[in-house]
């Protein structure tokens, strides 16, 4: 790499001399990826265009461009992700590939028109999942095991919950690595493909051109398959046929909207499930939320490798919900959640906020965190 090249990448305040706007657009992805950033947003205002990362969960401000760089810079986005640049005024989604030295990863693209101009975020999607387990991801052992009890099953759902943002996508494309064998047929319907897991057939959902989840799950079945990952049980159609799904002989995963694991099961009832079938097909719930470490090189004080942060990476905190034929009575028999919340206790099930602060103690987070993402 150049020293130009590093300049460019690694510091900010060079943004401004550069003239292409090329090179500008590559710089500021290039910079976005070596300080971890998630998602890029470009934003247009009076006063500038505010680039700002969003690093470990949490938006950071980066810096403002000049007001004229922003039509160039929207225009280049929308050409290397194969959108129409003539078009200002709806919402445009597109994807490319950006490999330039260190960085190499898929970026998704989101622009959508506001007040002072089309706004633009980029999401990078780093090349990192064949390495996802759930040991990296933070599970703690306890959650593990009841995990690994559920995807040893023939058949039933396992279902990862929690609010967008919670790491539910990288849980499931950990569970589906897991899976993932010569001896067993894994279809995935995703809404978009985040990353490409080899030996697995991979379906994204296209509305326009009636690929939704529920047709997507229905013509799913009859290519023969083990194992069926739906990205999102978004709706009741969709609820029901995965619900039917899995009690023959499908082994099916998913993920839901609840921000516990125990409100999974009256989340299901809303959707028109009926309690039998409820208890029938659920093997376990997972929740989770991320949290921000703790930086390992200034405990937290702030140094140069947080950005004066004092965090760097996040972790998971996570509850599991493993349903045993007691619990499967329970829901049949319409027992009330605090009733099942008081049995799955003396079973001995560790709550979100138990998990986080047993990594409070270890040293990985901080308590502020933890009550920041499980009562915020």
């Amino acid at each position: 790499m150049t020293d130009k090249n590093y300049k460019i990448n690694f510091n900010e305040l060079v943004l401004h001399d550069i003239g292409s706007v090329v090179e500008l657009v590559d710089s500021i992805i290039a910079f976005s990826y070596h300080k971890g950033a998630s998602d890029i947003h470009i934003d247009p205002y009076p006063e500038g265009v505010v680039i700002r990362f969003r690093i470990d969960g949490v938006l950071v401000y980066t810096d403002t461009l000049r007001s004229e760089m922003h039509e160039e810079m929207i225009a280049r986005i929308k050409v290397i992700s194969g959108l129409r640049t003539d078009i200002h005024f709806v919402p445009q989604d597109g994807r490319f590939r950006f490999d330039q030295g260190f960085c190499d990863c898929d970026i998704r693209v989101s622009i959508i028109p506001t007040h002072y101009g089309e706004n633009a975020v980029l999401r990078i999607l780093r090349n990192e999942n064949d390495s996802m387990s759930l040991v990296k991801l933070g599970f703690s052992e306890h959650d593990i095991d009841r995990i690994n009890i559920s995807l040893s099953h023939h058949q039933g759902m396992i279902l990862v919950t929690g609010p967008t943002g919670s790491g539910k996508t990288s849980t499931l494309y950990s569970l589906i690595n897991s899976l993932s064998s010569l001896n067993k047929s894994i279809i995935t319907l995703e809404d978009p493909i985040e990353y490409a897991i080899h030996g697995v057939r991979q379906i994204q959902i296209q509305s326009k051109h009636g690929i939704t989840f529920a047709n997507g799950l229905r013509s799913i079945v009859r290519q023969d398959p083990d194992i069926i990952m739906v990205g999102e049980i978004r709706d009741t159609e969709t609820a029901q046929i995965a619900t039917n799904i899995s009690l023959t002989g499908h082994l099916l995963l998913s993920t839901l909207h609840t921000n516990s694991a125990l409100g999974a099961i009256p989340r299901l009832i809303d959707m028109k499930i009926d309690p039998y079938l409820i208890a029938s097909t659920l093997s376990i719930i997972i929740a989770q939320r991320l949290v921000r470490k703790i930086c390992q090189e200034c405990k937290g004080i702030g140094c140069l490798t947080c950005g004066t942060i004092g965090y760097k990476g996040r972790t998971v905190i996570a509850e599991t919900l493993f349903i045993d034929d007691e619990l499967r009575k329970y829901i049949m028999s319409h027992i009330s959640m605090t009733e099942i919340g008081r049995y799955v206790k003396s079973k001995g099930m560790i709550t979100m906020y138990e998990d986080g602060m047993e990594k409070v103690e270890k040293g990985i987070t901080s308590r502020e965190e933890v009550l920041r993402v499980v009562h915020d």
